[in-house]
């Protein structure tokens, strides 16, 4: 009797533990929310969040190796399909804006629906375990010395450098764009991890340090002056990873960090663009960063001011909405295929070619071309501004626009294969330093989930193999131990080979 009533004293705790935060946290939302919302979809957006909260809880408690990707992807999706149901408006930008049509409420529901069966169809895929057989035999990893870590800095301030000059990547033609790309974005990003990794080690250096805090400044900088907030925003969120991965907690100074930089210049960025991208008005990075910042300031000063609400409410939504699937996908579920037929995979054409060098086919179709398509069947833009808007309505969602209901469960299925043997390579206990930080640099590219398959997936082979090649000369490959299942995790077993990534502290 006693075994009995601790059994469900137990169960009961449990049940506390994984589902009162996400139940707290959705009715705390639901009463400050000003929109209505059905029962249905208030228990749609709770499950939502249950999903990565108990998958969170899972890999903490269990001690798992790598990082909770599962819960960090599935996050996602309960910020672009559940914040936009308290907050967001019904219309199909999710912007409050004169004449745009409205989405009704029965295809709210429909897409937290598919939302909710996306979610469970990629955890499905998670846990075939399928990716078992595609899982690199050999791994490659960094040699020891001094050698190294130079190389590591040295690669760290050239890509770094290269990165102020904005035409760079149009250096040697059409061809090479996206290498050069790769080669300002991607490796500056992965040597920086490989130093903020030491340094949260205490394993870095003064120089190491200076190198970070400069980088850091930088990023901030290109990313304000050139018009794009996902920039620095990103290198938040890998060092936010980075810290999850090592200390095994929520880093949350990132959390609140990324949330607020994205609050404060989300406002101004349309008289920004207006500026410097229509009006093409010559400025410094300086004077732009300037622009922006007292632009927002002066913004979200008027919200505060305006004792109606309406001013805070715009300035609010101008954010949310860039972060918001809910009634795009709602739109589709309303034309498709009433209005738009089913597509029948016609927008993954791109992934046939995508391994295929720009430089060697200087033709090659481009990667928006499925972009383009949805912007232009559903009604968001007309032809002649899509060389200046690019709007995506996600992996999940493009699904559905090819197959319908089936689609989504199995595209969704499919890209938990490819999560779980992403987690495998890169975030295993004997996948090394540099292996580590490379699946850590893709992260932002991964919980983009807004991007349409050709761009969400398509490069990031290119990617990882034109990183390796950089690498090569401190480079080397061996034959991953075998570990068992039930093998507890610690920072320490993520080692290059017999050797870890340390640096020294002279």
């Amino acid at each position: 009797m006693g075994l009995s009533l601790r059994g469900n004293r137990s169960g009961i705790l449990r049940g506390i533990v994984y589902l009162g935060p996400p139940l707290v946290i959705t009715l705390l939302f639901y009463y400050l929310s000003p929109n209505n919302i059905s029962l249905l979809q208030l228990t749609l957006s709770i499950i939502l969040l249950t999903f990565p909260w108990a998958y969170y809880l899972k890999w903490k408690q269990h001690r798992e190796p790598g990082l909770p990707i599962f819960a960090i992807i599935s996050f996602m999706y309960w910020i672009y399909y559940a914040l936009g149901l308290y907050w967001g408006a019904r219309t199909v930008s999710g912007v409050e804006t004169p004449g745009e049509a409205r989405v009704s409420d029965e295809t709210i529901t429909s897409a937290l629906e598919m939302a909710v069966l996306g979610i469970a169809s990629m955890w499905l895929g998670i846990k075939t375990g399928w990716s078992k057989k595609l899982k690199p035999r050999r791994i490659p990893v960094l040699k020891g010395g001094s050698v190294t870590l130079h190389y590591v800095r040295v690669l760290l301030v050239v890509t770094g450098l290269l990165g102020l000059s904005e035409q760079f990547a149009f250096a040697a033609g059409e061809g090479a764009r996206q290498m050069l790309t790769i080669i300002v974005t991607l490796l500056p990003i992965v040597s920086f991890a490989l130093l903020f990794r030491a340094f949260l080690r205490d394993e870095g250096t003064r120089t190491d340090t200076c190198l970070i805090a400069g980088f850091l400044t930088l990023r901030f900088v290109i990313g304000i002056a050139s018009g794009w907030l996902g920039s620095f925003a990103s290198l938040v969120v890998i060092c936010g990873a980075v810290y999850l991965l090592e200390k095994r907690k929520v880093p949350r100074v990132a959390v609140i960090l990324v949330i607020m930089f994205t609050l404060f210049f989300q406002v101004g960025k349309k008289e920004f663009r207006a500026t410097y991208w229509r009006g093409k008005t010559e400025a410094s990075k300086t004077e732009r960063v300037r622009f922006w910042a007292e632009t927002s300031l002066a913004k979200w000063g008027d919200a505060l001011a305006d004792p109606t609400g309406l001013e805070l409410s715009g300035a609010l939504n101008a954010s949310l909405s860039r972060m918001s699937l809910l009634t795009q996908t709602a739109n589709v579920v309303d034309l498709t295929p009433r209005v738009v037929p089913y597509q029948y995979g016609r927008l993954y054409s791109y992934m046939a070619v995508t391994f295929i060098p720009r430089f060697i086919w200087p033709d090659k179709p481009s990667m928006n071309e499925a972009n383009r398509f949805y912007q232009v069947a559903y009604g968001l833009n007309d032809e002649s501004a899509l060389d200046s808007v690019s709007i995506g309505v996600g992996t999940m969602t493009e699904s559905y626009i090819s197959f319908g209901w089936l689609g989504v469960v199995g595209i969704m299925f499919l890209l938990g294969v490819f999560y779980d043997l992403y987690q495998r390579t890169f975030f295993d206990t004997n996948s090394g330093a540099l292996m580590l930080c490379i699946g850590v640099a893709l992260i932002p590219q991964l919980i983009g989930i807004e991007a349409q398959m050709a761009g969400y997936v398509g490069g990031i082979v290119q990617q990882v193999g034109l990183t390796l090649i950089v690498f090569l000369p401190v480079m080397r490959l061996v034959k991953p131990h075998v570990t068992s299942p039930g093998n507890t995790f610690s920072s320490t077993q993520y080692r290059d080979g017999q050797r870890s990534f340390a640096l020294s502290k002279n």
